[in-house]
């Protein structure tokens, strides 16, 4: 077949079934989304599949060519969510109309228009703009999870790698990116244009194509065009390409930075695979809003903004963050992008490699920080924080449609299965895991593989039962709860599991007994139900558990160790044991199990005595939860005279930071205004002074026009003043505008942005408007299965977050809970995503499983 008949065509119309036949409604390879059956049904029929792509990203029009090799004749089923954007279905070497349907999101052709061997179809159809994140003078395309399908008709399940040919028409002042080189194909791309849109490429516009990628999934296919500035980085072993709309001098002299730590990443993977980059280039684009932080498309990486270009200042964890960011990303172009998971329920595979490896990416370029600090800060401070709610999940989750696959993400696949990976490699050894990642990598290189495949090579390499341990780990939700029972010298260790499956988790870690002669170290190795130990001493004064950060579980502990801690932390001085100690005093009183009061105690002390930024920006962080203990002005006048005088710079702006989202007081607001105010603070930056006006805005509700007049004529960067214009309409007082601007979110369309739609839901229901917007819970509620539907993978979690993190009240904890009684058939995966983020409010309202089951260890005592 020739490429002029390929693309060869004519304008028709033709008539297509757009409802289900009987026989298709009863199929599961029909539903809705792609079920596994669907998925599992092609990948053993259709094989060798290219897409050759023609976008026209003015008109919206687009041309998905998809060709396969098939066995035998049989029915094709092409998933395309927007069916009534099809226009026409063509054979690729005919060009002749062929019949097909619309079923439930699919683009179904008969088995009687197809045969044996090499064949393929184009399909016309109009582009949605949803799919393409449009914005004035840029888009892009983001795809992960199962919204290749909300794109261009495609086989969009991970295991049916494909090559794919891309051409765009842009207008001509655009720039355009994509997985691989800008090239001249083989074929008249404007010749293609005029035959298949019916006319000749319009004036002011120019046709950019893209040279053949190798074997990808459909959610690693990527474009973006705009109008970038761009530099090129080459240190004559490396070279790529920065896309960026950045304007600001002092941030784009980051640029440097970046792209050394860009090559960093790459030359770490490089030397500890055993496998040079194994994509055709190498270049990234920095987005303002984007959703997340970064997104490992090969050759065109996407990153957000304010992740990659730091403010003024940046305190030590914000450069922690973007190298560990950079290295989480590049980590994906072996483990995700060159090994993909066969099934997104394991894409934790490909996210537990590229988190565990940042970290070691991470440690020889920052070589004077603490990096077990930097480790439980990363991922122990959030997994826990997850693990602990009602609505926690395993690692691994069953997953039976592609359409729910967003909601199997979160802190306990991003940050918990790391915690794991750094327990098996333990018990491997560091030469038998390299081995064996390196064995995986050569096997299914470009291919697809599950987390069973890489456990079945691990066992190879190690004599440890790496397939029980995954069991627990890997497969069962939850953590263990670790508790001490003392009888004379005798210490005994138990772990129990609240969820009473009977199951234990392999472990070990070190505990530290304070006596009234001192302390003694132990380490426990926790492989079954309980362990007893043997002290020095019956006078035991406290226990302090996981002293070295590597253990996890919920550490329960008596009142005279729980008082111990909270008078004594800081004459701790291993900073791995005063962090790991401050992760379980948090623990324990996330479980409404250590008061208030106490709580805040023991974290003012942190704040100043604390010398180490990382412990610092943990307990600050921390702080702002604290502020219903009664006596604040008292507490908010001691921070804020620390945010001018503690001797660590990072803290003094963190510290500002937490006064400005949380500070009641009139005096402290008032002095904050004026720091607003004049504009001028050393320490502070301007986004730091944007989210100062939201939440002075609030506080102020006179001074609103001002506020928000005066913080929009001192931004100077365009992308940034239409997320302050975005966002500030959240912080208005005015009742009725509040209740418009709530409407207007639950419209798909006004909330594109969703880094900016979950700031103004946050705003909304700000904790200072209390009672006045729990009325927003319950519509919030209700529109999250379409916000999971519309939106991207951390927006359904974030959505919620934003309409229920502030809320405290009986009111509003009653608003989710009838919300879940009226609705006992909601989908488990969305009911966890409330839950987790209701957490707060069940635990301020009297309901903790972790509060029960400490009663109860007391009660046993």
């Amino acid at each position: 077949m020739t490429m002029r008949r390929y693309i060869f065509t004519t304008l028709f119309t033709f008539f297509a079934i757009v409802a289900c036949m009987p026989e298709q409604s009863a199929d599961k390879r029909f539903d809705e989304g792609v079920s596994k059956e669907l998925a599992e049904w092609r990948k053993a029929t259709i094989h060798n599949v290219e897409y050759t792509l023609l976008f026209d990203l003015v008109a919206n029009r687009g041309v998905a060519g998809v060709g396969f090799t098939l066995e035998k004749p049989q029915d094709i089923i092409i998933d395309f969510r927007r069916t009534e954007l099809v226009t026409g279905v063509r054979m690729f070497d005919s060009n002749e109309s062929v019949e097909y349907s619309l079923c439930n999101e699919h683009i179904v052709i008969p088995e009687s228009e197809t045969r044996a061997g090499r064949q393929g179809f184009s399909i016309d159809f109009n582009v949605d703009n949803q799919s393409l994140n449009r914005r004035d003078e840029f888009l892009y395309t983001l795809l992960v999870p199962d919204r290749a399908r909300t794109l261009f008709p495609c086989f969009d399940q991970p295991d049916m790698k494909a090559h794919y040919r891309l051409s765009l028409a842009i207008p001509e002042e655009w720039e355009a990116v994509s997985n691989t080189p800008v090239t001249t194909p083989e074929y008249d791309a404007e010749d293609w244009y005029d035959l298949d849109f019916g006319h000749p490429l319009p004036e002011g516009m120019k046709i950019v194509s893209f040279a053949r990628t190798e074997p990808l999934s459909t959610y690693l296919f990527s474009f973006v065009a705009g109008e970038f500035e761009q530099r090129t980085y080459d240190d004559g072993t490396h070279r790529f390409t920065a896309y960026y709309r950045e304007s600001d001098p002092e941030r784009l002299a980051q640029l440097p930075t970046i792209f050394e730590q860009v090559a960093s990443s790459l030359e770490w993977l490089e030397e500890f695979t055993g496998i040079d980059y194994p994509f055709a280039k190498y270049d990234f684009v920095i987005l303002p809003g984007f959703q997340y932080g970064g997104m490992e498309h090969t050759g065109a990486t996407l990153y957000n903004d304010t992740q990659m270009f730091l403010s003024e200042n940046p305190t030590p964890d914000e450069e922690l963050r973007r190298i560990q960011l950079i290295a989480h990303e590049t980590a994906h172009m072996w483990f995700g992008d060159y090994v993909t998971m066969a099934w997104f329920d394991d894409v934790w595979t490909k996210e537990v490699f590229a988190n565990y490896f940042a970290a070691r990416i991470t440690e020889p370029l920052f070589p004077d920080i603490n990096h077990r600090l930097n480790w439980l800060k990363s991922y122990a401070t959030s997994s826990l924080a997850e693990d602990l709610t009602l609505g926690t999940t395993s690692i691994r989750q069953p997953l039976d449609n592609l359409r729910n696959a967003g909601l199997v993400y979160g802190n306990i696949i991003y940050n918990k299965a790391p915690i794991m990976l750094e327990k098996l490699v333990e018990i491997m050894g560091e030469e038998a895991f390299r081995n064996a990642v390196r064995e995986y990598l050569t096997t299914y290189a470009y291919g697809n593989a599950t987390w069973n495949d890489l456990v079945a090579i691990f066992d190879k390499h190690t004599k440890a039962d790496i397939a029980s341990f995954s069991r627990v780990w890997v497969n069962e939700k939850g953590l263990p709860f670790i508790s001490f029972k003392r009888e004379g010298k005798s210490l005994k260790i138990v772990q129990n599991d609240i969820y009473e499956r009977g199951i234990v988790w392999p472990q070990k870690f070190d505990i530290e007994v304070v006596t009234s002669v001192g302390r003694e170290r132990h380490t426990v190795e926790l492989y079954a139900e309980s362990i007893a130990i043997e002290l020095n001493s019956e006078d035991v004064v406290a226990i302090l558990p996981n002293v070295c950060g590597r253990g996890y579980g919920f550490f329960s502990l008596d009142y005279d160790s729980k008082s111990w801690l909270v008078d004594n932390l800081m004459t701790i001085e291993d900073e791995s044991a005063r962090m790991s100690l401050l992760l379980t005093m948090h623990s324990l009183y996330d479980a409404g199990v250590l008061d208030d009061s106490w709580w805040q105690y023991a974290l003012l002390n942190v704040v100043k005595k604390e010398r180490n930024p990382l412990i610092l920006s943990l307990a600050i962080g921390y702080l702002p939860a604290t502020w219903y203990v009664e006596g604040g002005e008292m507490v908010e006048r001691e921070l804020l005279a620390l945010a001018e005088t503690h001797p660590v710079p990072s803290a003094r702006r963190q510290l500002w930071r937490a006064l400005y989202s949380v500070a009641e007081s009139e005096s402290v607001v008032s002095e904050i205004y004026s720091v607003w105010e004049r504009g001028d603070h050393p320490l502070l930056s301007v986004d730091d002074y944007m989210s100062m006006a939201y939440e002075l805005a609030i506080r102020y509700p006179e001074r609103y026009d001002y506020i928000v007049e005066h913080q929009r004529e001192r931004i100077a960067d365009a992308d940034r003043r239409s997320r302050f214009d975005y966002i500030v309409r959240g912080a208005t007082s005015d009742a009725e505008a509040l209740d418009t601007l709530f409407e207007e979110l639950l419209e798909p369309a006004n909330r594109r942005t969703e880094p900016w739609a979950q700031a103004t839901l946050a705003l909304i229901n700000h904790p200072m408007r209390g009672e006045s917007s729990v009325k927003y819970i319950r519509p919030a509620l209700e529109e999250l299965q379409e916000v999971q539907r519309t939106g991207d993978i951390f927006f359904p979690r974030n959505w919620v977050g934003a309409a229920l993190s502030s809320h405290r009240s009986e009111a509003a904890y009653c608003e989710v809970v009838d919300f879940l009684e009226d609705n006992p058939d909601y989908p488990q995966l969305l009911k966890n995503k409330i839950l987790q983020a209701a957490h707060t409010l069940y635990r301020v309202n009297g309901c903790s499983a972790w509060r029960s089951a400490v009663q109860s260890d007391e009660d046993s005592l």
